[in-house]
């Protein structure tokens, strides 16, 4: 029976250097559950080291899966007498994503967006300008006119900094039906098979817009 559950992970998982290794694991009989179950979970990632090709040659298959979406600390701007004033946005939590592969693919799903392509990119310092506020993010540790680029208050301490990790970028639109449409972009650093984390922002109706920390860990 052994070859033949060789067999069928080979043609579950296909033919990325991910599969081949799980398929080769699956070859030699697991001496423990804990190893059985070990070969049904996603290959480790080290945003740190992974290089933008290798991800794109296979690794990306380790993203596969249902995400939960935890949105942190961000702020909303509203047109006031001409003026943008920025409120205090709360930490919310729970939106369910799941990342799959479509004509070969990376795409993420939403039961609210549906369907949306995402960007690979290679590391690189962070553009000044797409980073939340240190205030915004509840940062007061940090100087007032700092940049925070990912929840580390979430995610706790890190292997290396946002310049060394490589992103994924998504973009949505929605129709509201109000004449307006919502457009919505995620800006994450990869840090691990089961971790991501960034900023996002979303505009509206005129003159409004939201942008926060966002983190997603695997569900």
């Amino acid at each position: 029976m052994t070859w033949l559950r060789a067999f069928v992970l080979a043609v579950l998982l296909g033919s990325s250097p991910a599969a081949e290794a799980q398929t080769a694991d699956a070859a030699r009989s697991p001496g423990s559950l804990a190893e059985a179950s070990g070969f049904f979970k996603a290959p480790p990632l080290d945003g740190c080291t992974l290089t933008l090709e290798e991800l794109v040659k296979g690794k990306s298959s380790a993203l596969r899966g249902r995400w939960i979406m935890k949105k942190g600390p961000g702020e909303m701007g509203l047109v006031s007498a001409g003026r943008v004033e920025m409120q205090p946005m709360p930490q919310r939590s729970g939106e369910i994503l799941s990342l799959d592969f479509r004509n070969g693919r990376l795409v993420a799903g939403s039961p609210v967006l549906g369907f949306m392509p995402v960007a690979v990119e290679d590391r690189a310092p962070p553009a000044p300008g797409s980073g939340l506020r240190a205030e915004s993010a509840g940062r007061g540790d940090l100087p007032d006119d700092a940049e925070v680029f990912l929840d580390e208050i979430a995610l706790g301490p890190l292997p290396c900094g946002p310049d060394q990790l490589l992103r994924l970028n998504i973009q949505a639109q929605q129709d509201t039906g109000t004449g307006h449409v919502l457009q919505q972009t995620y800006r994450l650093f990869l840090i691990d098979q089961s971790r991501m984390s960034g900023t996002y922002s979303e505009t509206g109706a005129p003159g409004r817009i939201e942008r926060g920390l966002v983190t997603l860990v695997r569900r």
